[in-house]
């Protein structure tokens, strides 16, 4: 696993605009597995539709105009509700973004210090208008694209940084003892997390990963389940299929050796789960593709 965590075709422009905006397209149950950005700020803004997220253990619905700001580090995942929501997500890199600019020590320290940020602003809090007329700006520049877009990007979200730390800046750098153990499950079921990136071919089992987790194993299905938003055996079954989507799409393997090589094993049982979470066969997906 790398530094900027799971999740890697999220990555930055450069040292001089180090954020990206893209507009995902969703196509499955699944719009986005559970990931995390290690020094990165993440941002989403719901357009039209539904969609439902797991952040940092709390389950959410978002609807169209919601605003949901994920922190540094935070696990996190997406689920359609009934059909494919739009949304635009903006990645940046606080640190790099605030030490690419002429700014001194204090300007600096606002933009990259501590924040409570809420992982929710829905339309009537204190902040959602100044923070999504800002994001509509951003998006704006983005879907134009005219020259220098991306220094008025980058200018927006100075703006944006500034107003979220006004309203959920924190000066205290101190951690309760709730806090630290928290972050400390996080950090072992990203190692799970990866462990599955890695071995979705193989057999895997809740006794094993809960032993990387360093938990029992009806402590770690709780606690997988409540941070994931799908149980242990659930989130395996969708990240194969993402893995046999890909392949089913995008290269002539046989549907056999492709359920061999994504940890189905047997035709049968890829088709049955293939029904199940995508309402059609492999090979009815392959002659849709």
């Amino acid at each position: 696993m790398s530094a900027s965590g799971s999740n890697q075709y999220m990555s930055m422009l450069d040292d001089t605009y180090p954020f990206n905006l893209f507009e995902p397209e969703c196509d499955g149950v699944t719009i986005f597995s559970p990931h995390w950005h290690n020094d990165c700020l993440e941002l989403i803004f719901i357009t039209e539709g539904q969609i439902e997220l797991h952040i940092g253990g709390k389950s959410l619905f978002g609807t169209k105009g919601d605003l949901f700001l994920i922190g540094e580090g935070v696990i996190h995942s997406g689920y359609v509700v009934d059909k494919p929501p739009m949304y635009y997500t903006i990645l940046l890199d606080r640190s790099r973004l605030a030490s690419s600019d002429f700014m001194n020590v204090a300007s600096r320290s606002l933009l990259t210090g501590k924040m409570m940020l809420p992982v929710l602003i829905k339309p009537g809090d204190t902040i959602y208008d100044a923070s999504t007329a800002v994001i509509r700006s951003i998006i704006h520049e983005f879907t134009r694209k005219k020259e220098g877009y991306e220094v008025a990007i980058k200018s927006y979200l100075h703006v944006l940084l500034l107003e979220l730390s006004r309203e959920y800046g924190v000066t205290s750098t101190g951690s309760n003892s709730r806090d630290l153990s928290a972050l400390q499950r996080a950090e072992r079921l990203k190692e799970v997390i990866s462990h599955i990136e890695s071995h979705y071919a193989e057999r895997l089992l809740v006794s094993d990963a809960a032993k990387i987790a360093c938990m029992s194993p009806y402590h770690f299905c709780r606690v997988f389940k409540h941070t994931v938003g799908r149980t242990f055996t659930e989130y395996i079954h969708l990240y194969r299929i993402s893995k046999a989507e890909a392949l089913i799409r995008d290269s002539n393997l046989s549907i056999t050796l492709i359920a061999e090589q994504t940890g189905f094993g047997t035709i049968q049982y890829l088709d049955e789960l293939f029904k199940r979470y995508r309402g059609c066969t492999p090979v009815q997906f392959r002659k849709r593709t």
